[in-house]
């Protein structure tokens, strides 16, 4: 079997740049009961984020569709945070992501040294990047350069949202009364993760 996108026959794509459960890409296929995304056509970053109270971990996936928009897509993980980085493991064999990225200076920082423990690879942002982050899917979603699957954890964190002053710029509050921003907070670094990929990725990018 070979990818629909890019004839890979080590791999079978599968669902976006996604996981299990979700509309299947036209030209995409489903091995074995479930979709299995091809790295070389389907590049895919995750963003890692662990809730105020520590009752919740989140994993979203961003990756660009064929529209050219970006998709952000949580279906990879919302579970307790205990659960998380043996999830991250699996993902992180499975899709091969081209960037795993955490907020070091939050609740998501004990994350980091259990991932690196696991043999993944992770991006740590700064607060100048989290500030970045911010403002890039700001203008994203207001240009509507973005795409999401109404996935309610997601969609109510986005509803929530407040800003706070970061670094000259602005980022989301994690202290939202009762509603977990993690979700949010995971899919702006898995957002920012992804576009730091495409620019260090792009051919002549930093040719003068």
């Amino acid at each position: 079997m070979s990818c629909g996108r890019c004839a890979d026959t080590k791999d079978v794509c599968g669902e976006h740049p996604r996981f299990p459960a979700a509309v299947t890409v036209p030209g995409h296929q489903k091995h074995g009961g479930e979709a299995v995304r091809c790295p070389a056509c389907c590049p895919v970053a995750f963003g890692a984020a662990i809730s105020e109270d520590r009752k919740h971990g989140s994993i979203v996936a961003a990756g660009r569709q064929a529209s050219g928009r970006l998709l952000v897509d949580l279906s990879p993980f919302y579970d307790h945070r205990r659960l998380l980085v043996a999830r991250m493991v699996v993902l992180y064999g499975r899709h091969e992501p081209v960037v795993v990225v955490v907020n070091p200076k939050s609740q998501s920082a004990t994350l980091v040294k259990p991932l690196a423990d696991a043999g993944i690879v992770v991006t740590p942002m700064t607060a100048a990047d989290v500030a970045v982050a911010h403002g890039e899917f700001l203008d994203l979603v207001d240009g509507g350069g973005m795409e999401h699957l109404d996935q309610k954890p997601l969609t109510d964190a986005v509803r929530a949202a407040k800003d706070r002053p970061l670094a000259g710029g602005k980022a989301w509050e994690p202290r939202v009364a009762a509603v977990d921003q993690g979700p949010l907070v995971a899919a702006t670094g898995a957002v920012w993760g992804f576009l730091r990929w495409e620019e260090s990725s792009s051919p002549g990018v930093w040719a003068i």
